[in-house]
């Protein structure tokens, strides 16, 4: 069976392995293509962001629904994450530029371009 770049595409394979790494066992796996390749199975040209390793395969398309809602849950955790990290930088800043206030040691004339 050839994938759509006309490459060899690996047999189907279970759910749990499009999330971790055959390699270096990260659960750092994106997706850098995909193709439906018919009604009932999807094409995946995967990646590990940990190691870098690459490759394909070929799922049912109840695996990709699955594969697809781990993604979104994962990015979710992540822009969880950024927001909490942006509001502690955005708290510190604050912080800081209060105590420099406090200080004198900014004025106006450090804000004009």
């Amino acid at each position: 069976m050839m994938g759509p770049l006309n490459r060899p595409a690996r047999v189907p394979v279970p759910h749990a392995e499009l999330t971790v790494c055959g390699t270096c066992s990260s659960d750092f796996v994106i997706p850098t293509a995909w193709a439906e390749l018919d009604g009932a199975r999807w094409w995946i040209r995967l990646r590990c962001g940990e190691c870098g390793e690459s490759h394909e395969v070929v799922v049912p398309h109840a695996a990709a629904q699955r594969y697809d809602h781990d993604l979104n849950r994962g990015m979710a955790k992540i822009a969880t994450a950024l927001e909490r990290l942006d509001l502690e930088r955005m708290a510190e800043d604050a912080e800081t530029l209060a105590t420099a206030l406090q200080l004198d040691l900014v004025d106006a004339d450090d804000f004009v371009r």
